[in-house]
């Protein structure tokens, strides 16, 4: 049987989603060539002349990677048009029966405005702070610590302040936070830098107390609460010399996830970092960082079983 070159299985495609946008989606002939040029541009990226059409191979990875690299070309209203296309798109194949679930969600928004996306650090505003916070004083090992798993893990603010000594398997090098906003148990890896900054604290500077958290007040040795903790970030940060009206964890919880993207971690794996249960909520680093992101498979943060 001779093959269909995959120019004409294309064309014939891009034909039934014409009139899907025009007998069904109602949009307007006009309209609809707009969404055409977006799409045709699109499956002329991804298919070759000569290659079979297989449209399983649309994956959410490849419809994220395409709209960062058109980010680069693109003015902002027609990103904002090619990803709407994009996700007309999707949900037609859907629709039709070609393929077996609906990806449109896996299209990254494109924010209208730029000053409205979260901020996050340089480098060198990061080991400005750490620098800082480096000293001898019992207060300082812990604050140093405590800045350290929000700087290099990205922790929640409650997380931190629940911390208990069980949490930290210094065999293994893992941490494991139970109380999380998610409600999920889950288990990350404790970098060598943040477990000496730990191991330094606890050592040398945690007060005798019988409370079983890892931060505690000195002299009380009570449990630091998560404002307490918060509290003493963002003064920290702005003693530091840090500029901005939003100092404190989540900044550097923003800045943890987006150097990550930037080194080309992916989604998924800075959701099992950050403990998004959704993929949709860590998506605002694909806007952060759009030109920067790029989808590899990292598997590093696992949930523990139960």
């Amino acid at each position: 049987m001779k093959n269909i070159p995959s120019a004409t299985k294309l064309e014939h495609l891009v034909t039934e989603y014409q009139q899907h946008l025009l007998n069904i989606a109602g949009l307007t002939a006009s309209s609809g060539r707009v969404r055409l040029v977006h799409i045709r541009a699109f499956l002329t990226s991804q298919f070759k002349p000569k290659e079979k059409v297989d449209l399983q191979k649309i994956t959410p990875e490849v419809l994220l990677s395409y709209v960062l690299a058109q980010r680069q070309r693109l003015c902002l209203e027609t990103l904002q048009s090619m990803a709407g296309s994009l996700r007309s798109f999707c949900r037609f194949l859907c629709f039709s029966g070609r393929v077996d679930r609906d990806l449109s969600s896996a299209v990254p928004s494109v924010a209208a405005h730029q000053e409205n996306l979260p901020g996050f650090l340089g480098r060198r505003e990061v080991d400005q702070l750490l620098e800082f916070l480096k000293g001898s004083r019992p207060a300082q090992k812990r604050d140093y610590a405590i800045v350290l798993c929000f700087a290099r893990l990205g922790l929640r603010t409650g997380e931190v302040a629940r911390l208990t000594l069980e949490d930290l398997n210094w065999r293994a090098a893992t941490l494991r936070l139970r109380k999380t906003k998610g409600r999920r148990e889950r288990q990350l890896p404790l970098p060598a830098e943040v477990g000496r900054a730990l191991a330094e604290y606890l050592q040398r500077a945690r007060p005798r107390t019988c409370s079983r958290h890892v931060f505690v007040t000195f002299p009380s040795g009570q449990p630091l609460s998560p404002n307490g903790v918060s509290s003493l970030t963002a003064r920290a940060m702005k003693r530091a010399g840090l500029a901005g009206s939003r100092l404190g964890p989540h900044l550097l919880r923003h800045t943890v996830a987006s150097h990550l993207v930037q080194r080309g971690s992916s989604l998924k794996a800075v959701a099992d970092l950050l403990g998004h249960v959704s993929l949709n909520t860590t998506q605002v680093y694909a806007k952060v960082n759009l030109p920067l992101l790029k989808q590899v498979a990292v598997a590093w943060p696992k949930e523990v079983g139960r």
